[in-house]
């Protein structure tokens, strides 16, 4: 059989005989993984650098590669070129460079089947919104390398990244009480719906990365416009647990650097949602889930979101251990008409036993990580950082784990704000967020949302003035409309009186029907 160009991207990859059939091929099928096709250009049946055409530019083109396997090839600017592009000594251009008097004049814009508004909002997502939700600047060219490309590629993740750009726009123009009324943004976000739908039934698409980040896109532009109505960012990660488990069941392929990252903000964003009271806790997780650490025990400070893979863990078993208080405070008044204290006693007893697990965990991370030095970053990541944003990555980690602190203490044992326990960990929350420097991006500032609204909803006296100021700065700097969502709850929530033994934040929310997450 004579050798076929027109087989599918994997089994061309591993020398394999394709049958060819659309959508899927035969191999493909039988692996359950996903098969793809794509276009490949000859040259004279020469490879591009070896053919006349790739003679002709030489050096002066360079291959961009977009996505895993598929590339363009584009001109390099004219002050990058080459040694090899320069004229000889004796002025008679070799054959194999490409004359000085030819010079390539227009790049390759791959964003020109893209409309001029279009354009502007992918712009400032890549230099200005992706900044929002970046760290360090590593991360954020990490994140625009995957994103981009693959919302060129994708219509639902074009229109959702769109979105959550305008939103930050809308933000920047000081209307980010408004945002979700922007007629813009709400086209924008139902587009990427309307065609997130579509690509759901497309069975080639089945369990690819570009849902998942469609997902993860969406999720992000509802929680950062501040909606606080059921069914709606909540919504985006019940739908990436199923994309998850679909992937997890049907590829056996190993994990692209863009799937590993969208593990972890799976991860990451399921261990958030877990400490927002309003709702069950995503995923398989159980108030009994191995959440011992060990000082032997490998952990890495995830610096997507500020916080420790170990730390994670804990927020969703919290999570899981307070919902499940939260369902027994409905039930024990029928319990006690039925005289069924004992049981109420021995459930009591048990919430008890888990909370004091809990509680020795993070005591046993805050112990470990109270060192210079002592968080373990994930490779290449820490040379890339400064001193000083290694530090204020310690005192974030440290803002997270006070914040679990108070989860424990008041939605799992239900002790009263004024307790020496909680105010303790108000105290070290609003230290460590005090010596972080306000930044628009590009630092662990971004990520002290979540921490700085649970210390605020606990503090006490000149304390609340002092989570308004830091929450009212990173609103000011970051311009993300759910930081002033956050301070306007907090407000409410003070003045309704509502700290106390009975009712803690996470049951206000839920008495005011707002399924809300605070990051």
């Amino acid at each position: 059989m004579s050798r076929s160009f027109t087989g599918c991207k994997r089994c061309k990859a591993r020398r394999q005989k394709c049958d060819e059939q659309h959508p899927e091929c035969g191999r493909c099928k039988a692996s359950g993984v996903q098969c793809r096709y794509a276009m490949q250009l000859q040259w004279g049946g020469r490879a591009f650098s070896r053919s006349r055409f790739g003679a002709c530019v030489g050096p002066g083109m360079q291959k961009l590669e977009y996505s895993p396997g598929e590339f363009i090839y584009t001109t390099v600017k004219s002050g990058s070129a080459s040694p090899a592009e320069s004229p000889n000594p004796n002025g008679v251009s070799s054959p194999s460079s490409p004359s000085t008097d030819l010079p390539m004049t227009r790049a390759i814009d791959p964003f020109s089947s893209l409309s001029t508004s279009q354009k502007a909002l992918l712009h400032h997502f890549i230099s200005d919104a992706s900044s929002v939700t970046s760290c360090h600047s590593g991360m954020q060219q990490e994140i625009c390398q995957m994103i981009v490309p693959m919302a060129l590629q994708t219509p639902s993740l074009l229109y959702a990244t769109m979105a959550l750009s305008a939103i930050h726009l809308e933000a920047l123009n000081n209307h980010s009480g408004t945002v979700k009324a922007a007629p813009d943004i709400a086209r924008l976000m139902a587009r990427s719906l309307e065609h997130f739908r579509l690509e759901l039934q497309d069975s080639s698409r089945k369990g690819s990365d570009a849902l998942l980040a469609t997902a993860r896109t969406l999720c992000l532009a509802e929680i950062h416009s501040g909606a606080i109505q059921p069914n709606t960012w909540r919504a985006h990660v019940e739908g990436a647990k199923a994309l998850m488990n679909t992937t997890s069941q049907s590829s056996n392929t190993p994990a692209t650097a863009f799937r590993k990252y969208l593990d972890r903000w799976y991860r990451s964003i399921v261990a958030l949602t877990a400490l927002n009271g309003n709702g069950p806790p995503i995923g398989e997780t159980t108030s009994h889930t191995a959440t011992t650490v060990s000082d032997d025990d490998p952990d890495y400070l995830d610096d997507y979101w500020g916080f420790t893979v170990h730390l994670a863990d804990i927020f969703r078993a919290i999570g899981a251990l307070a919902w499940q208080r939260h369902q027994e405070s409905i039930t024990t008044p029928q319990l006690k008409k039925l005289e069924l204290v004992k049981k109420e006693e021995e459930a009591e007893s048990d919430f008890d036993e888990q909370a004091a697990r809990l509680e020795k965990s993070v005591l046993r991370l805050i112990a470990r990580y109270s060192q210079i030095g002592g968080l373990v970053f994930y490779p290449g990541v820490k040379e890339k950082l400064s001193e000083e944003s290694i530090q204020e990555f310690m005192l974030c980690n440290e803002a997270f784990q006070h914040t679990a602190l108070i989860h424990i203490h008041r939605r799992v044992r239900k002790v009263p704000a004024s307790s020496p326990e909680v105010q303790y960990s108000v105290k070290r929350i609003l230290a460590c967020t005090s010596q972080i420097v306000p930044r628009s991006g590009l630092s662990p500032w971004v990520m002290l949302t979540t921490p700085l609204f649970t210390g605020g909803c606990e503090a006490l006296g000149e304390d609340r003035e002092a989570f308004k100021q830091l929450l009212t700065s990173l609103h000011d700097t970051t311009r993300i409309p759910n930081v002033l969502q956050s301070l306007k709850f907090l407000e409410i929530y003070w003045a309704d009186g509502a700290q106390n033994e009975d009712e803690d934040w996470s049951h206000f929310l839920d008495r005011m029907s707002f399924d809300f997450i605070p990051y």
